[in-house]
């Protein structure tokens, strides 16, 4: 009987696991942070203000302003050597770059990931900042209002004498930078890599987007669409240039034969003009090699003049079709920059001051003893 009821006291006991807390030293442990707490409260109200005062100074002062971003999506069809208006060669090689296809890669400029890196590359970045652009009703030269808006000056040029009031006189190429030219395209070039983008809109389809984020609203629309305007021109007049090459060497070969045809035809009609009552044996052999050599240059003429018909209308189906998909519009997307530095503050200066709080507590709790 003795063992069993030593159990049935343990079972009906009061002690605890020491895994568990009881509802009483639960209350009982509020209660004494609620005196400490009360004891030391401005210790806690001190540190949270301190850092409200710095994170609000940190927010007062931040560098950072509102961007705008714009963004043009388009579709980049046709074109293509031997394809035709149905070719699909284009889109497949710019669907590869966003793992569409598996497609190896191709050593075209205009294929896959080589088309994005075209498109961000400082060649066809400077042709558009050196385009003449009309904002606000006046023309300007799209590199001087990129200069006087994105904030470069108060960034980039803020200690430098040099750029202070640093501006481009007129459009130029590149052969025609000056030393000081170059230092600033290269500082431009540069900062528009972080702000300007272009990558594909979905993984299903072949639609592109180009955007923009400035600190300047027109300035975002500004750069996008000519930035669209250049690389179409610049990208047609690249993936176009053999067949240029060849309509111009036949253009130049019909005019040749023209002329050379005129002036035997003209040779020949003189010839019979001036033999009408003569028959001898080797005038009418001389007429007969001119008629020859006039049926000759006269197929000649009209089986090259057939080629570079041909030749245009292929030149007019190798060229890329820019579709624009959406365009830009104003207001653009406008990102206010958050106070992050206040919020901070306030988070950071509670908990230093529940730290001083433990070791005031501490240190006057060991003093005693």
């Amino acid at each position: 009987m003795t063992p069993t009821t030593q159990t049935g006291n343990n079972a009906m006991g009061k002690t605890l696991p020491p895994d568990q807390i009881s509802p009483k030293a639960v209350v009982a442990r509020a209660a004494k942070i609620r005196q400490v707490i009360r004891r030391n409260w401005y210790i806690l109200i001190a540190a949270i203000a301190l850092g409200l005062v710095i994170g609000y100074i940190i927010d007062a002062t931040s560098t950072k302003k509102t961007t705008y971003s714009a963004k043009i999506v388009f579709n980049l069809g046709g074109g293509g050597g031997g394809g035709g208006l149905g070719s699909m060669g284009d889109i497949g090689a710019l669907a590869s770059a966003f793992g569409v296809g598996q497609a190896a890669p191709d050593a075209n400029i205009f294929s896959g990931e080589n088309f994005i890196q075209y498109a961000k590359s400082r060649p066809v970045v400077e042709k558009t900042l050196m385009k003449t652009v009309k904002i606000n009703g006046q023309d300007t030269l799209l590199v001087n209002y990129y200069i006087a808006h994105s904030g470069i000056r108060e960034k980039e040029w803020e200690k430098s004498k040099e750029f202070e009031n640093y501006h481009f006189p007129r459009a130029k190429t590149r052969d025609e930078y000056t030393k000081d030219d170059n230092t600033a395209m290269a500082i431009i070039y540069e900062r528009l890599l972080g702000e300007l983008s272009i990558k594909g809109v979905d993984r299903k389809s072949s639609f592109m987007a180009l955007g923009a984020t400035t600190e300047h609203e027109l300035l975002s629309k500004a750069l996008v669409e000519n930035h669209i305007e250049t690389i179409e021109a610049d990208y047609r007049k690249k993936q176009t240039k053999k067949t240029r090459e060849m309509l111009t060497m036949l253009s130049d070969r019909v005019d040749s034969l023209g002329r050379v045809m005129t002036g035997t035809e003209n040779k020949l009609a003189r010839y019979m003009n001036e033999n009408q009552q003569v028959i001898v044996a080797q005038n009418q052999i001389n007429e007969g090699r001119l008629q020859r050599n006039s049926s000759f240059l006269t197929s000649q003429y009209y089986g090259a003049l057939t080629q570079l018909d041909n030749m245009k209308l292929s030149l007019i189906r190798e060229q890329p079709l820019f579709t624009i998909i959406e365009d830009v519009y104003l207001p653009l997307y406008k990102e206010v920059p958050g106070k992050i530095g206040t919020q901070a503050g306030v988070a950071i200066g509670l908990v230093l001051g529940v730290v001083a709080i433990f070791l005031r507590e501490t240190l006057s709790k060991v003093g005693k003893e």
